[in-house]
């Protein structure tokens, strides 16, 4: 009898425990789940140098060196770049490979310190001697560099492709190509619609509350507006297409300068903020702050800068997010920051 008892007591025993470890396994699967702690971002782009300024690199080495290491002092856990990493104009694979290689040994403090980097082409990616040439260049030299787990866009793989990272679903958009005019480059082709569509119905709202598109033209302009009648109705249907997905923030580039501004969709419905940061050590922009009169309406400026280099840093706590632009003050060499917004994702 008494050996019964000490049996069932034993048995009870391990239910208990079998009980507590269930709840503390429990206890771990719900924290693998939960929401990441706040992390950050980084969005650099246009660092591309002429050949009067750099007739060696084409882009600027000690601006983009800086940018990189202030990225891993702040702490990024990833980066994206908006394009013009180089100036690219008249190259054949040869020479863009060496121009892409210098711009990889620039941004070696992130790629050292294992930080993914997201890359897609601007114009001036599209400025080489040939189509082959652009898209051969980066192929071979700019595209092993991008992490695994994109899903491209057939028509440009590896230059246009969407990604999610933590609480977030990316769009990096490829919004130029390679078609020479008489005089320059026509190189803008809009945005891919068709393609941007098909990703935000596959996207998943609940595990990425947060949808951000970066490329590297501003779809609202420094001072005028669109001239092409189809690229200004891209243009509407992207910045629509964006809003109804509840995003917030678009990051771009090609002019040379910071420029914060919270734009509506033509209905008025919703608001994105466009995030210009080609401040990356190209040539410098000038600009009034001034956007085309027939949209000023729609668009309410926040900041601008024409005088220094930076980059945008932005931290996501859950639904809170927080940016802000950080340059560099060659006077006291070091790194400022400048506040740009703050939001709560719904």
């Amino acid at each position: 009898m008494k050996k019964i008892k000490l049996f069932c007591i034993l048995i009870g025993m391990m239910g208990a425990l079998f009980a507590l470890f269930s709840i503390t396994s429990c206890s771990s699967s719900t924290n693998a789940t939960a929401a990441p702690p706040v992390w950050k971002f980084a969005y650099m782009s246009d660092h591309k140098l002429d050949k009067a300024t750099d007739p060696i690199n084409y882009t600027n080495i000690p601006v983009v060196q800086r940018m990189a290491a202030d990225m891993v002092t702040q702490g990024v856990n990833m980066v994206i770049a908006g394009g013009d990493l180089v100036d690219g104009r008249g190259q054949d694979v040869a020479g863009l490979n060496t121009q892409y290689t210098a711009w990889i040994g620039a941004m070696a403090s992130v790629f050292n310190a294992n930080i993914p980097v997201y890359a897609v082409p601007g114009n001036h990616e599209y400025w080489c001697d040939t189509k082959n040439s652009c898209t051969s260049a980066w192929n071979t030299t700019i595209a092993p560099q991008l992490p695994a787990g994109r899903t491209n866009n057939p028509a440009h793989p590896d230059m246009e492709y969407s990604f999610v990272f933590n609480n977030a679903y990316f769009l990096g958009i490829n919004q130029n190509q390679f078609e020479q005019g008489v005089n320059r480059p026509y190189y803008y082709h809009g945005n891919d619609m068709d393609w941007i569509e098909s990703q935000l119905a596959g996207w998943d709202a609940v595990a990425q509350p947060h949808v951000i598109a970066f490329g590297h033209m501003p779809q609202f302009q420094m001072g005028y507006e669109w001239t092409d009648h189809d690229h200004k109705s891209n243009r509407e249907v992207f910045w629509n297409t964006l809003g109804g997905a509840g995003a917030k923030m678009y990051f771009t580039g090609h002019s040379h300068l910071y420029a914060l501004a919270l734009i509506q969709t033509k209905d008025g419905s919703k608001s994105i903020y466009q995030i210009l940061a080609g401040s990356g050590g190209a040539e410098k922009s000038s600009w009034d702050g001034n956007y085309a009169p027939s949209e000023a309406s729609r668009i309410t400026s926040i900041d601008k800068d024409t005088n220094y280099d930076g980059y945008a840093l932005v931290a996501i706590n859950d639904r809170q997010v927080t940016m802000e632009w950080r340059y560099y003050d060659p006077d006291e060499g070091i790194f400022k920051s400048k506040p740009g917004f703050t939001y709560n994702q719904p």
